[in-house]
């Protein structure tokens, strides 16, 4: 998810049991479950503390595991500290559905399904009784509302209504805004109150099929937005709403922090209807109508699962076993799919196609490149399976579909200076035999010596690498701050990737407490200058792109005046087993010119300068920003 200017808290993902005590029908389609527990209490569980159930944010969403037919036992997983480690089995069973309410006096809260033919979700969810019980984890995060924003646009078809319910029963008083909702048929209108001063339009979709009306579209295309600041929220199937992003961010100029267009179903194939209310496709879950569609950055997508037409009779011949090798290792060679995944992602051409815009002359005329270079990517796109021709027009293929999604457009367009510098992954020959200087920045037309005096130099690329950890941030940036060294400091000096938005957070988080907070500038980090006396520093992304001897004398300046030394870094412990770190170590090092860090790396720098040393998992356990490295004198 991308970064958003929503305030946002992260928690443990945590498994309980509840038990439907409620069943409403709020319209022909929309059924409303309330279910409670004791388990949405603060407890115990097998020696791990388990906190009371938290949902703060309209949007917010819990896993469901939704019960096999006659209750069959099934293995759901292992409750692990931070997050449960989910049996892939049991993944099948799951749904993600949005909180509607929570009442904290019984204990309770509620979802919203929406009545479909058929569905996993929804024959539970129509045929459950007052008593069953249901298991399910989260929410694992929380987003409030923006602060300054003067006017809020909401966007949503029936699967989203619940949020939209939600963001309407509890907006303030005074919030401006226009809602924007599309259900099947004028019975689905709802009734909800609200203290906001809004306008609300529903579109009836009619005979149209879910998922392939234009409706919303169109109706964000006639909203006038006023002067000041606006947020954009939009959820719906992929597809229909991906041109809806396009034209907030490319044609609004909203910016991205206040942009949040999330696909939570997907069209595909023959099957016509949408998943049970709030039902998303984000990672390890699927809706009723979705399916799971291969990663198009990786390997080519409708390759047949034969060898290469180039390996000779004698190979055809050979053990089933060998082919496979042979077949593996002609993939991880080729050298398109990555390359026309990410123009197609900058250019926008999912999306465009998404919208309507689906010739190769509107095309071309639309991006604004010559018709033979659109023909080029729009043919290779088809032979990736990304898309699919029809005559002069080309279609999404649901592979194709996938670059569409928020995630896809911001982890993969190559207008963004820090992705376009980290692409210099293809000029690894050269900085294998000349080290940085052997390469011209792909991101900058600056010269420098260093990767690091380049960022000095170049304020967008800075800003967009500053960007970019902050992205990756947000899941683990409120447990970082309340590492035991960084809560209780009365003093405290930030620096690396995001020291100024840091700042702003730790202020937030203890508006009153009297931290003093500094954030050191070149001449410190130079070593002209003395650092900071504090009682503790943080380091985030730091040490990425310095030299190791440079790092060295970097820890040991900071060391010297810091009571306690905490270091977060995209650590790369297991690039030998993970290709997601594989890839970071080496982009780092073709980029920079300077591999990335592992833990026990800096944890021997470290200890080499006297430190009691610990390394510490952060929150799920994943993702760019695992672990943090914790340093106290001795």
């Amino acid at each position: 998810m991308p970064r958003t200017s929503r305030p946002m808290q992260v928690h443990p993902i945590i498994l309980r049991e509840v038990e439907v005590t409620g069943i409403t029908d709020i319209t022909p389609n929309m059924r409303r479950l309330t279910v409670a527990g004791d388990q949405l209490s603060a407890g115990v569980v097998d020696g791990l503390h388990r906190p009371e159930f938290r949902s703060e944010g309209f949007d917010d969403h819990v896993k469901l595991v939704i019960p096999p037919p006659g209750n069959a036992p099934i293995d759901i997983g292992e409750q692990e500290q931070f997050r449960f480690n989910w049996n892939r089995e049991a993944l099948k069973l799951t749904r993600d559905y949005t909180v509607r309410s929570v009442d904290e006096d019984t204990n309770s809260f509620t979802f919203d399904v929406v009545r479909h033919e058929s569905g996993l979700a929804s024959d539970w969810a129509f045929g459950v009784a007052i008593g069953d019980c249901l298991k399910f984890a989260g929410p694992k995060t929380c987003a409030g509302l923006s602060e300054g924003i003067d006017f809020h646009l909401l966007v949503a078809d029936e699967t989203a209504l619940p949020a939209v319910g939600r963001w309407l029963d509890e907006a303030p008083a005074g919030t401006r805004g226009h809602i924007i909702v599309e259900v099947p048929t004028a019975d689905d209108i709802q009734e909800i109150p609200t203290a906001a001063e809004v306008e609300v339009d529903w579109l009836i979709r009619g005979e149209t099929l879910p998922g392939e009306s234009g409706l919303m579209y169109e109706a964000v295309k006639n909203v006038s937005l006023p002067a000041g600041r606006t947020f954009a929220w939009c959820a719906g199937e992929t597809l229909t709403i991906a041109p809806i992003r396009r034209y907030l961010r490319r044609d609004l100029g909203l910016p991205k922090e206040d942009v949040e267009v999330v696909g939570y179903w997907r069209k595909v194939g023959a099957k016509t209807n949408p998943p049970s209310a709030a039902t998303t496709d984000r990672p390890g879950t699927t809706g009723d109508s979705t399916v799971a569609v291969a990663n198009p950055t990786g390997n080519a997508v409708g390759t047949p699962g034969t060898a290469d037409d180039s390996v000779g009779e004698e190979s055809v011949q050979a053990p089933e076993g060998t082919l496979g090798v042979l077949h593996e290792v002609h993939e991880m060679s080729e050298l398109l799919p990555p390359i026309i995944t990410r123009v197609a992602v900058t250019f926008g051409i999912n999306d465009l196609i998404a919208g309507g815009v689906t010739t190769a002359e509107a095309l071309a005329a639309e991006i604004g490149i010559e018709i033979e270079g659109a023909r080029v990517v729009l043919t290779a796109m088809c032979g990736l399976g990304l898309l699919q021709r029809e005559g002069a027009d080309y279609r999404n293929t649901p592979t194709g579909a996938v670059l569409t999604g928020e995630g896809s457009a911001d982890g993969l367009a190559l207008d963004d200076p820090a992705l376009l510098d980290l692409f210099s992954i293809v000029d690894l020959l050269d900085v294998l035999k000349g080290g940085y200087a052997a390469r011209t920045s792909r991101a900058s037309a600056m010269e420098a010596p260093s990767w690091r005096t380049l960022r000095a130099a170049d304020a967008n690329l800075d800003a967009a690498h500053r960007s970019r950890t902050l992205d990756h941030l947000q899941y683990v940036l409120d447990i970082i701050l309340d590492l035991e060294p960084i809560a209780n400091a009365t003093s405290v000096a930030l620096t690396g990737d995001a020291d100024a938005e840091v700042a702003a957070a730790l202020t937030r988080k203890a508006p009153e407490s009297g931290r003093t907070i500094h954030t050191p500038g070149a001449s410190c980090l130079s070593g002209e200058e003395a650092w900071p006396a504090v009682d503790s520093t943080l380091v985030l992304a730091g040490l990425t792109g310095r030299g190791r001897s440079e790092a060295r004398a970097l820890l040991a300046h900071i060391f010297q005046s810091s009571r306690t030394l905490v270091l977060v870094e995209p650590f790369t412990d297991e690039a030998e087993d993970d290709d997601h770190q594989s890839e970071e170590l080496v982009a780092t090092f073709a980029a920079t010119g300077h591999a990335s860090w592992t833990s026990d790396e800096v944890r021997g720098c470290l200890t080499e300068l006297g430190a009691a040393v610990e390394v510490v998992e952060l929150g799920w356990g994943f993702g760019r920003f695992r672990r943090a490295v914790i340093a106290r004198g001795v």
